[in-house]
C-alpha cells in the first residue's frame, strides 16, 4: 500500500497510480517527456536560459545558475488563475518568476497568494521510488525533468545509474556528455571568478624527483615487472659493508653485480641498507601507485574531481587538509597528494587511510552519503563555498568504493617511514605538522 500523501491537482509533478509505472512518471513529468516513450529521438526539454550552455566555446554560464535545483512556485492571481514558474526574485512591490525561459514580473497588487513547491530533490525521490530500476525510458524522462529544473547533479547521478544498466544507451550517453560538460564549465567559471576575487592561497610545495623515487622504492612490488637501475658500485659497497653474507671469491661477487635489478634490490632490502635506497632508481610506478594515479587520484579517479577543487580541499577554505589540483596527472601532483593523504590524521588522531582495515578508512567513508558512513563528511557552508558537498560512492558495495579499498590494501604493510621531510599544508601556520610514527622498513 502506497502511504505517501495524495497528489495535489495544482502540482502535476505528483503522480496518480496507473498500471504502468513508466507511464505514470511520464504523465507526472509532463507531455514533453512522453516523446521518450513513443520511441522518438531524444529532444531536450526547453529550460531557463540561465542554465543553457553557451553558444560559443569559452563562454561561461551566468553566475546565478544553480547546481542543485531551482525554487518552483505557484502564483495565484486575483482572477483565480494559477501560474507556475521558477522564482527569480521578490520584493515588497513585485515577484519575478521564470516561465519558459522568460523572466516575467508580477506586481504584488495582482497577486492573491504564492506558495513554494517542495524542493526538487524531495519530489525527485518520491518519483524515483515509483520507477523500477529496469524501466530505462521512465528514468530518462525523470532525468529530463531534473534537467529542466536545473538539478544537474541529481540528473547526472540518475544517468550514471542508467548507464550501469545500459552502457550503450545513446540517449543516456548524450545527456551524460551534456551534463558533465555543463557542470565542468560551470565549475571552471566559478573558480575563475573566485580566483579573480580572492587572494591566492599559500602555495603547496611539491615533492622532488628524488622524494618521488624514494616512495617508489618503498612501494615497489618485486614480483611485478618494473624497470630498475642499480649502479654496480652500489652492490660492491653493499658487499664490503656486509662481508659475512657474501661469497669470498671475486668471481662470485662479480656474478652478484650482474644479477637482475630486482634480485639486487631484494638483497639491499634484506640488509636494510637504507642509505643506499636513494642510489636506486625506479623508473616505473609500482602497481599500487599506478592504481592511485589512474583509478583513485587523477582524471580517471575521484580525489581531484570530488575533493581537491578550489572551493573544497584545493583552496584557501580547505582547512587542515589541502591538496594540489594543478597538473593532476603529473608525478609531482599525484605523489605529493598521496603523501599528504597517507600522513593526515583527523582531530582525534585517526589516520585518514586505515591500512589495517582498508574498508574502514575515513578517506573512503567521507565520500559516502553521510547516513551510510562510519566517518561522515563534515557539514559544509554551501553559501560560503558556492557549491554543495556531493558524495562519490553510493554504498560500500559500490564498485569504485571496493576499488579504492583494494588500492589501500595493495600498499606496502607495515607502513614504512619514507624519511621525507614534508610539512603538510595547513590553514594554521602555528599548528605542528603531523608526521607518522616510525615503522619497520622493507
Amino acid at each position: 500500500m502506497d502511504s505517501r500523501p495524495r497528489p495535489s491537482q495544482n502540482d502535476p509533478v505528483k503522480h496518480r497510480p496507473t498500471r504502468h509505472r513508466g507511464f505514470a512518471v511520464a504523465h507526472a513529468l509532463g507531455g514533453a517527456c512522453l516523446l521518450l516513450f513513443a520511441g522518438v529521438a531524444l529532444t531536450p526539454v526547453p529550460e531557463p536560459t540561465a542554465a543553457a550552455l553557451p553558444a560559443q566555446p569559452g563562454g561561461e554560464p551566468p553566475e546565478s545558475a544553480p547546481t542543485e535545483g531551482v525554487r518552483e512556485v505557484v502564483i495565484t492571481l486575483n482572477t483565480g488563475r494559477e501560474i507556475r514558474g521558477t522564482l527569480v526574485s521578490e520584493s515588497a512591490e513585485s515577484v519575478v518568476i521564470r516561465i519558459n525561459a522568460i523572466d516575467t514580473t508580477f506586481p504584488r497588487s495582482r497577486i492573491a497568494g504564492m506558495r513554494e513547491l517542495p524542493p526538487v530533490a524531495e519530489r525527485y525521490r518520491e518519483l524515483r521510488a515509483s520507477v523500477d530500476d529496469n524501466d530505462i525510458r521512465a528514468r530518462l524522462a525523470l532525468v529530463e525533468w531534473l534537467r529542466a529544473r536545473e538539478a544537474y547533479r541529481l540528473a547526472l547521478d540518475e544517468l550514471e545509474g542508467i548507464l550501469e544498466k545500459e552502457p550503450g544507451n545513446p540517449d543516456a550517453r548524450t545527456l551524460h556528455t551534456w551534463l558533465s560538460n555543463h557542470l565542468a564549465l560551470a565549475a571552471r567559471s566559478r573558480t575563475e571568478r573566485q580566483n579573480r576575487a580572492a587572494p591566492p592561497p599559500p602555495e603547496i610545495p611539491v615533492l622532488t624527483e628524488d622524494q618521488i623515487n624514494r616512495i617508489r622504492v618503498f612501494e615497489i612490488d618485486l614480483n611485478a615487472p618494473t624497470r630498475i637501475l642499480i649502479p654496480d658500485d652500489v652492490m660492491r659497497e653493499l658487499m664490503v659493508r656486509f662481508p659475512e653474507s657474501f661469497p669470498v671469491s671475486l668471481e662470485e661477487r662479480e656474478a652478484i653485480v650482474r644479477l637482475e635489478p630486482g634480485d639486487k634490490l631484494r638483497m639491499i632490502f634484506e640488509r636494510k641498507a637504507r642509505d643506499l635506497y636513494d642510489r636506486v632508481r625506479v623508473l616505473d610506478d609500482p602497481p599500487s601507485m599506478n592504481t592511485f594515479k589512474t583509478r583513485v587520484h587523477g582524471a580517471g579517479g575521484w580525489i581531484v574531481n570530488a575533493c581537491a577543487s578550489n572551493r573544497c580541499h584545493g583552496g584557501a577554505e580547505a582547512g587542515r587538509l589541502r591538496l594540489l589540483n594543478d597538473r593532476v596527472n603529473s608525478d609531482e601532483t599525484a605523489y605529493t597528494n598521496f603523501l599528504i593523504l597517507d600522513r593526515f590524521r583527523l582531530e582525534d588522531g585517526t589516520r585518514l587511510i586505515n591500512h589495517d582495515e582498508p574498508a574502514r578508512s575515513p578517506l573512503l567513508h567521507m565520500a559516502l552519503p553521510r547516513r551510510a558512513a562510519l566517518y561522515p563528511h563534515p557539514q559544509v557552508d554551501q553559501r560560503a563555498l558556492g557549491e554543495n558537498w556531493r558524495f562519490v560512492f553510493r554504498t560500500t558495495e559500490d564498485r569504485r568504493f571496493k576499488e579504492a579499498a583494494d588500492w589501500v590494501a595493495s600498499l606496502y604493510t607495515p607502513r614504512p617511514d619514507y624519511s621525507i621531510e614534508y610539512p603538510p599544508p595547513t590553514a594554521d601556520p602555528d599548528r605542528e605538522p603531523q608526521t607518522p610514527p616510525d615503522r619497520p622498513e622493507p
